[in-house]
């Protein structure tokens, strides 16, 4: 492959489900993608998978490290981007892990640099939404997981380094309280459903089946869910009016009348000056490769 290396860079993105990586250029395409299983049994199994993902990309381009400019990780839950340290992740063991300083002990003198997985996905849809300067960007994701981020100015709003986690806010305030995450992301919708249909295997996707037919108990089930999320976005909405949000991941991405729904009940609620959202409320374009490009974006200059 004949490349210009101020041009390239390895894009990892790190999930609860998978961990994808791919070599990615500065207009955000997308080359030599590959995919496997997130291990999960061990701090130092996911490690070893995440270095064997990225020698797999190199192998496969016929590069080495030095060839490129650096490598980008998206890594969920909270993140030290300034010491490369995975603090927290809820559904991952690498609590205070130090990403980069042991990647760099594997790849030497090459530039590494870590972000939240939300937030590098985030950085992507905002610079694909091209808005102006002082115009406020927000994206959320539902997925495995329920996370968000705002961004204005070319600027992550960070807050004290935890902003965005809107999938803990509670949905009721019962005991044990519910949170939004427990609720409508992908697995809290099948735990939920396999106890009301009585079916051990059902599946995220059987109960969206019958939610698309209005097929009962899926239908009412989804529906309160989507409910439960249009009220999150209303807080946002209310607290940031964002001129653009994004929605992602797979529980959005893959049942295309679920932002439709969604609409359906932030209409009951938005104001008149906040009618505005409606039109700029969209679903992610780049799909499940946001994260992998935001990746990647973090080491090219």
């Amino acid at each position: 492959m004949q490349i210009n290396t101020s041009a390239w860079a390895i894009g990892v993105d790190i999930g609860g489900t998978k961990i994808a990586a791919a070599l990615i250029d500065d207009k955000g395409a997308i080359h030599h993608r590959q995919q496997i299983k997130t291990p999960t049994q061990s701090a130092e199994t996911l490690f070893k998978a995440v270095v064997k993902s990225i020698q797999t990309v190199l192998d496969n381009a016929q590069l080495q490290v030095s060839d490129i400019q650096g490598i980008g990780l998206g890594v969920p839950g909270k993140v030290d981007i300034h010491n490369g340290i995975a603090v927290y992740q809820n559904n991952l063991p690498w609590g205070n892990f130090p990403v980069v300083a042991r990647l760099q002990a594997v790849f030497p003198d090459t530039k590494i640099a870590i972000d939240n997985d939300v937030k590098v996905a985030a950085y992507a849809e905002y610079r694909a939404a091209a808005l102006g300067e002082d115009e406020i960007f927000t994206y959320l994701t539902i997925s495995t997981g329920i996370a968000s981020t705002t961004i204005v100015n070319n600027q992550i709003l960070r807050g004290a380094g935890f902003a965005g986690e809107v999938g803990f806010l509670p949905i009721n305030f019962a005991k044990p309280y519910h949170t939004l995450e427990n609720n409508a992301a992908g697995p809290g919708i099948e735990s939920r459903a396999r106890i009301i249909y009585g079916n051990k295997r059902l599946t995220t996707a059987d109960v969206f089946s019958d939610w698309a037919t209005e097929v009962e108990p899926g239908y009412t089930i989804v529906e309160k869910t989507i409910s439960d999320v249009a009220l999150a976005v209303y807080s946002m909405i209310c607290f940031l009016d964002p001129t653009a949000i994004t929605l992602g991941g797979s529980v959005t991405l893959k049942n295309p009348t679920y932002l439709q729904s969604l609409n359906k009940y932030l209409l009951k609620w938005l104001h008149p000056e906040q009618m505005h959202i409606i039109s700029r409320l969209s679903l992610s374009t780049m799909g499940s490769d946001n994260g992998l490009i935001g990746a990647a974006w973090l080491v090219m200059s």
